[in-house]
């Protein structure tokens, strides 16, 4: 089945979620966390994203980001690709490390995003990692000891701690102790509560496990960011246009490969048709919206490896300049 178009929108705040295969181990420990903050910080530089606040779990993370031009696909493919590989070589495993793809909910930058931050910043809380907010200040592998000014937490080096206090305060001394109250009062006498988010937007993040579209904020925003999804899911072609959509994206690729519409309908392993073949996909499925079953019947194939094609096909063309 046909992945289900992610919900993007330039410039702005993400929270973005991704779970280990069957709930198992994604850290070992502390080594493969180091690996992958060491990854996450050189994918904010390649990306342009902001990050917020960010929090490492046994078997999931969590990222409270803001978003550049460039699609969530720039941050997250190395990211989580990368990092999966060096995962099951060091442990000597096999196959997927992550449960589907990385889930996203867009959120509204009001005190919506105050909430988000609160509700990441104190999973470790919740998750008894540590039983109070004062071993959380030291606890290494989230951004809330950084917010909280401690200069040899992790985030220092890709953490925007002023654009993030910023939705708690005007000033840096005003900010922390807006913060710090904000996270006490959702505490109270059972941590494992601590920060959960209200109904609606729980229901939000556990729909973005599910693959849904997900937005969280007030009922105009989500309103306005569901009509502009609406926009780009029915932004498709009439299937009379699909012979005229499949030829002229064709004649497009071969000029820009140099080949022959002949040399496209042939498969080939890592040359020059093998890539334009890819493009070629791509372009068709993810910005044509064409059925990856009417891309299949063009080149004389079947879905599968269109579907994979598309894949490699998005790898070309965000590499490109």
């Amino acid at each position: 089945m046909p992945r289900m178009i992610r919900l993007e929108s330039p410039g702005s705040l993400v929270h973005i979620m991704a779970h280990s295969v069957e709930e198992k181990p994604l850290f070992v420990d502390d080594k493969d966390k180091s690996e992958f903050i060491s990854r996450f910080e050189k994918a904010l530089v390649k990306s342009g994203y902001i990050c917020y606040t960010w929090a490492l779990m046994d078997n999931h993370y969590h990222l409270f980001l803001r978003t550049s031009e460039k699609p969530m696909s720039k941050l997250m493919r190395g990211l989580n690709g990368g990092y999966a590989v060096y995962y099951n070589k060091r442990h000597g495993k096999h196959g997927p490390l992550f449960r589907n793809r990385f889930k996203s909910s867009l959120c509204q930058d009001q005190n919506y995003a105050a909430q988000l931050v609160r509700y990441i910043n104190l999973n470790p809380l919740r998750a008894r990692l540590v039983t109070s907010l004062e071993q959380l200040k030291d606890y290494t592998w989230c951004g809330h000891g950084f917010l909280m000014g401690n200069n040899d937490a992790l985030g220092k080096s890709f953490q925007k701690r002023e654009e993030c206090l910023r939705r708690f305060g005007e000033n840096e001394e005003e900010a922390l102790k807006s913060y710090i109250d904000f996270l006490i009062k959702s505490c109270g006498e059972k941590s494992e509560i601590a920060g959960q988010l209200s109904k609606v937007e729980a229901a939000e993040i556990s729909g973005s496990c599910k693959g849904w579209p997900t937005v969280i904020g007030d009922p105009e925003f989500v309103t306005k960011i569901m009509n502009k999804y609406k926009d780009v899911i029915h932004r498709t072609h009439r299937k009379a246009d699909y012979p005229h959509v499949l030829e002229t994206t064709a004649q497009k690729v071969c000029q820009e490969y140099k080949i022959t519409l002949k040399e496209l309908k042939k498969r080939g392993r890592k040359n020059n048709r093998a890539f334009a073949r890819a493009v070629f996909c791509y372009r068709l499925h993810m910005q044509e919206l064409i059925p990856l079953s009417v891309i299949a019947g063009f080149l004389g194939t079947t879905i599968s490896p269109i579907a994979i094609l598309v894949q490699n096909g998005a790898a070309i063309c965000e590499s490109l300049p």
